[in-house]
C-alpha cells in the first residue's frame, strides 16, 4: 500500500520529462501524456492524471490496467513538486483510493479469470473425452434426415448417411473447439495460461480437422459425380432426354436440398449449385416451349371443336329417329377420330352427343324398366303358384291318414299335374317332386291295407297277400333303380358342391323308403308262411 505521508517532500533530484520517460507506450497513454504536458501547474497535471486513472478502471469492458499503472507512475513524481499542502493532501488521498480500488478490482478480475480458466479446462477435458469415445458417439447418433428424397443419390444413401453422420459429429466437435478458442481469446488471463490452452486445443484440432477435411473431400467428390451423372442422363445441350418436367424439377430441388444438408467444400458447393441452376434453367426453358406448343395445339383443337359443334347443333333440329340419330352420331365420331383433338374437347363433344341421345335413351330405359317390372310380376306369380302347390301338399299329407283312397289318389294326380305346370328351375322342381313321395307312400299303404282287409277265404287272402308282396317287390325294384340313377349322377365329376349335396340327400331318402319296403316285404313273407302251414 502507498503511505499517506509525503515520501517525495525531500527529493531534490532532477527527473526526466514525462514524454522522455514513456516513449514506447500505447496510443491512449501517449495521448494522455501529450495532454498532461499542456497543463502549467502541478495541481492541474495531478488532477488530469487522476481523472485518466479513474477512467481507465471504470470504463465499460475490461479495465485498462496497463494504462492505469503507467499513469500512476507518471503522476507519482508530480507530488514532489511545490504544492499547496491542503490540495496535495486531498489529491494524495484520491491517489491512494484509486490505487486500492484498482488492486481490489484486479483481485476480483483474477478470481473471475481463474473461474473462467477452470470452466475452459473442464470444457477442453470434455472435448478430449468425447474424442476418445468417438465411435460410440457416432453409433449413438441418428441417421441424416432428408426433407426431400433424391432418386439420383438414393442408391448411395447408405454411403452418404455414414459419411455425413461422421461429419456432423466432427462439425460439432470443431464448433466446440472454435468456441473455446474464442472464449480463451476474450478471457483475461496470463499469456502463459492462454498459450497452454491454445497448445491443448491445437493438439485436439490435429485429431479433428484433418479427418474432417478428408471426409469433406470424399463426400464432395461423390456428390459432384452424382450431379454430373444426373446431368448426363437427363440433359444433352439444351434438350431434355427424358422424364417429366415436374419430376425433373423435384429431383433438382431434392439435390439442392441435399447439397445444403451435406458438408461440402466451398468449391464443390459452388460448382454443384451452378450446375443444378443450369439444369433448372434448361427445364424452365423446355417447359416454356412445351407449354407454347400445347397452347398452339389447344387453339387448333378448339377451332376443330367449333366445326364439330356446328354439326352437332344441326342434328338437334333434324327430328331423326333413334336409328337415324345413331348413324349420324357414329359418323361424327368416326370423323372426330380422324382429326387431332385435345382430350377436354373430345370429352366436351361426347357430352354434347350424349345430350342428343338422352331423350331416346330415357325412352329405352323406360321400356327396359317396364320389362323388368313385368319380369318381377311374373316371378312373383310363379312364387305364388309354388306356395299354393306346397300348401296343398302339406294339407294333403296332414289329412292323408283320414282320406279315402280314391280321394287321395285324385289329389295326388292333381298335385302331379300342378308340379309339372309350375315354371321353376330344375332343382326346385325336384324338391317339389320329392315332397310328393310321402303322399304316394300313403296311397301305396292304403292300397295294401285294403287288400289285407278283404273278407274272403284263406286262398283269396293268400292270393291277395301274394299280390301285395309282388307289388312291394316291384316297388323295391323301382326304389333300387332310382338309387342307382342318383348314384351315377352323384359320381359325375361336373357336379358342384350344392348339387352333390342335393343328390346325396335324395339317395338317403330313397334308402329310407327302401328300408320301409324291405320291412313290409319281410312282414308279408311271414304272413304267407303262416297261411302255408
Amino acid at each position: 500500500m502507498i503511505s499517506s505521508s509525503d515520501p517525495l517532500a525531500s527529493s531534490n533530484e532532477t527527473t526526466p520529462t514525462i514524454q522522455e520517460t514513456f516513449k514506447e507506450k500505447s496510443p491512449l497513454f501517449k495521448e494522455f501524456v501529450e495532454k498532461l504536458d499542456t497543463f502549467q501547474t502541478p495541481e492541474e497535471k495531478i488532477a488530469h492524471g487522476l481523472r485518466f486513472m479513474r477512467s481507465s478502471i471504470s470504463q465499460e469492458g475490461s479495465p485498462h490496467f496497463r494504462e492505469f499503472w503507467e499513469a500512476r507512475r507518471a503522476v507519482l513524481p508530480l507530488f514532489r513538486e511545490n504544492l499547496n499542502p491542503a490540495i496535495r493532501s486531498n489529491l494524495w488521498n484520491e491517489y491512494v483510493e484509486l490505487t486500492v480500488e484498482a488492486r481490489r478490482l484486479k483481485e476480483i478480475l483474477e478470481e473471475q479469470s481463474s473461474f473462467a480458466m477452470e470452466q475452459i479446462d473442464l470444457a477442453i477435458n470434455a472435448l478430449v473425452e468425447d474424442l476418445s469415445h468417438f465411435e460410440e458417439l457416432l453409433n449413438a447418433s441418428g441417421d441424416v434426415q432428408f426433407l426431400e428424397t433424391s432418386h439420383t443419390i438414393q442408391e448411395k444413401s447408405g454411403t452418404y448417411n455414414q459419411i455425413q453422420k461422421e461429419l456432423n459429429l466432427l462439425n460439432t466437435l470443431a464448433s466446440r473447439l472454435n468456441s473455446l478458442r474464442k472464449e480463451i481469446i476474450k478471457t483475461d488471463m496470463r499469456i502463459r495460461f492462454k498459450t497452454k490452452f491454445f497448445r491443448r486445443l491445437s493438439q485436439l484440432g490435429d485429431d479433428i480437422f484433418p479427418k474432417r477435411k478428408e471426409l469433406i473431400e470424399k463426400i464432395s467428390q461423390e456428390f459432384e459425380k452424382d450431379v454430373e451423372d444426373f446431368m448426363s442422363q437427363q440433359f444433352q445441350d439444351q434438350e431434355i432426354l427424358g422424364g417429366s418436367y415436374y419430376a425433373l424439377r423435384e429431383e433438382i430441388k431434392a439435390l439442392q436440398a441435399a447439397a445444403k444438408i451435406f458438408t461440402l467444400s466451398s468449391g464443390a458447393f459452388t460448382r454443384t449449385r451452378l450446375k443444378l441452376s443450369e439444369c433448372w434453367d434448361k427445364v424452365k426453358h423446355s417447359e416454356k416451349e412445351y407449354r407454347k406448343e400445347i397452347h398452339e395445339k389447344r387453339q387448333a383443337s378448339f377451332e376443330k371443336r367449333e366445326y364439330f359443334q356446328i354439326k352437332i347443333d344441326a342434328l338437334k333440329n333434324q327430328g331423326l329417329d333413334w336409328e337415324g340419330l345413331n348413324r349420324e352420331i357414329q359418323g361424327v365420331l368416326i370423323e372426330m377420330r380422324s382429326v387431332s383433338l385435345a382430350r377436354d374437347d373430345v370429352r366436351y363433344l361426347r357430352s354434347e352427343l350424349d345430350v342428343l341421345r338422352s331423350p331416346y335413351i330415357a325412352v329405352q330405359e323406360q321400356k327396359a324398366q317396364e320389362l323388368k317390372d313385368l319380369e318381377k310380376e311374373k316371378f312373383k306369380e310363379k312364387q305364388e303358384r309354388v306356395k299354393e302347390v306346397k300348401k296343398r301338399m302339406e294339407e294333403a299329407l296332414r289329412n292323408a291318414e283320414n282320406m279315402a283312397l280314391e280321394i287321395l289318389e285324385a289329389e295326388y294326380k292333381e298335385l302331379q299335374i300342378a308340379v309339372k305346370g309350375v315354371d321353376v328351375g330344375r332343382m326346385e322342381k325336384q324338391q317339389l317332386e320329392r315332397s310328393l313321395r310321402p303322399l304316394r307312400d300313403w296311397i301305396v299303404e292304403k292300397k295294401e291295407q285294403s287288400l289285407l282287409n278283404l273278407s274272403e277265404d284263406d286262398k283269396k287272402i293268400l292270393d291277395n297277400l301274394r299280390m301285395v308282396l309282388s307289388q312291394r317287390k316291384e316297388r323295391r325294384q323301382e326304389i333300387k333303380k332310382q338309387i342307382e340313377v342318383y348314384r351315377k349322377a352323384l359320381g359325375g365329376s361336373s357336379l358342384d358342391f350344392e348339387k352333390a349335396m342335393h343328390y346325396q340327400e335324395l339317395i338317403e331318402q330313397e334308402k329310407e323308403s327302401l328300408e320301409k319296403v324291405d320291412a313290409a316285404i319281410e312282414e308279408m313273407d311271414q304272413k304267407i308262411a303262416e297261411l302255408d302251414l
